[in-house]
Order: C-alpha cells, then sequence, then structure tokens
C-alpha cells in the first residue's frame, strides 16, 4: 500500500516538481521507511513549495491594494494565509522528525518557524513550550505553554507542564492549580497525581501527599518513587 502511495506521489511530482502536499506526503512515507535522505529532501522541498506560494500570494494582494481593489487584495492574502497555515503544519511534522533524530536545535527552530506562519495551532506552542522547558528556557517555556491554553485551556498535557515550570518556580499554589486543572481534563494523568504529591511533600503536607501518591498508584500499582515511597510506611 505504501509503496503504491510513493508511486503515486512521485508520478505527481513529474507532472508538477512544485506539488508540495506530495513532498509533504513522500517526507511521511520515507519517514516509515526511515529513510533520513529523502526524509529531509521532501520536508525541505514542501517548505520552499509553500514559503514560494506565499509570496506569490502575498505580491498579488499587495499590487491590488495600490490599485485599491480591496476586495481582491483580500482574496489574495486569505489565500496566502491558507499557504502559511499548510507550511506550518509542515514545519510542524518536519520538527517531530528532527525530534525523533535527536536534532533538539534544529526541531526548535522548525517549532519557531511554524508558529511564525501560524500562531494559532495550539499543540504547535505546547509542543515548543516542552522543548523550551526541556532546554531551561523557563521564561519563554511558560509564555508558549500559556499560549496554547489561550488557544485550547482543555489540553491536560500544557496544564500539566505549566504546573511543572511553576514548581521549577517555587510558585506552589499556580502549579497545584495546573496539575488539578490537568486532572479535571483527564483524571488518569497519573503523572499529575506523583507531582502533586511530591509538591505536597515540598511544602511539608505529608497526609495530603500520601493521598496523592496512593490515588496514583490505583491507576499505575508497580509505580515506585524513592521519595514518596517512604511515606507510606
Amino acid at each position: 500500500m505504501q509503496t503504491d502511495l510513493k508511486t503515486l506521489f512521485l508520478k505527481a511530482l513529474d507532472t508538477d516538481k512544485n506539488y508540495s502536499e506530495a513532498h509533504l506526503q513522500l517526507a511521511l512515507l520515507y519517514q516509515d521507511e526511515k529513510d533520513c535522505k529523502n526524509v529531509e529532501k521532501h520536508f525541505d522541498a514542501a517548505i520552499i513549495s509553500y514559503c514560494k506560494d506565499v509570496k506569490i500570494f502575498d505580491d498579488k494582494g499587495e499590487e491590488l491594494l495600490k490599485k485599491s481593489q480591496f476586495q481582491n487584495a483580500k482574496e489574495q492574502f486569505v489565500k496566502a494565509q491558507e499557504k502559511k497555515n499548510h507550511c506550518a503544519d509542515v514545519y510542524y511534522q518536519q520538527s517531530k522528525y528532527l525530534l525523533n533524530q535527536l536534532k533538539i536545535d534544529e526541531a526548535l527552530n522548525s517549532l519557531e518557524n511554524s508558529i511564525k506562519m501560524n500562531p494559532s495551532i495550539s499543540e504547535v506552542q505546547r509542543e515548543y513550550g516542552i522543548l523550551l522547558s526541556s532546554n531551561n528556557q523557563i521564561d519563554n517555556a511558560r509564555f508558549h505553554l500559556e499560549k496554547s491554553l489561550d488557544i485550547n485551556y482543555g489540553d491536560s498535557i500544557s496544564h500539566y507542564h505549566l504546573g511543572m515550570i511553576m514548581v521549577k518556580m517555587k510558585d506552589y499554589e499556580d502549579a497545584e492549580q495546573h496539575f488539578l486543572s490537568a486532572l479535571d481534563i483527564d483524571p488518569k494523568l497519573v503523572d499529575c497525581f506523583v507531582e502533586l504529591a511530591s509538591l505536597k511533600l515540598i511544602i511539608d503536607q505529608k497526609n495530603e501527599a500520601k493521598e496523592y501518591y496512593e490515588k496514583a498508584k490505583l491507576i499505575s500499582p508497580d509505580l515506585k518513587h524513592s521519595a514518596l515511597e517512604k511515606i507510606m510506611d
């Protein structure tokens, strides 16, 4: 099936070498085959193609504005934004591939470019924030995780990672609220129970720490956390 799809998209490129969607689909197919050279080649080609389209529509829109053809200009700018949205998705898919290859700086760059193209994708804002946090860029990470929640407040993973950042900043009250918000959305998010237990241990509320850890172990009976195990005796 994948071979058939690959053949189909390669034939499409024979007809139009700048067919951006074909390049994207080939990048994803080659990713499944672990063909890194072709993955990178087709991601890059898709991005170049979409960026060319964006410029074409933006330039047309600017020209029409100069001629006071406002409705026609608007139509061109809408088309440009549609291409930007597609390009943002390509950058995001590329970032996941790069992250899997442990190319952290390149993945960060792809996520940043995705946000430049379309800042309204909650998942991209979240993943950028998480990666920034792992790079110890705490303030910037917090900004993008909060952006993610501005777009989609019901994202439990963003709440969880914001909670982790608040713990690092020793803002335990906000940390607790984000962990609890995450659990309201996903009551089986075991890591949140563990972090709440750890937080309560930090502020010397051992009974509450024990309660949260017990809830975590109900979800994951094999769970072991050295510091929290001690309070279970």
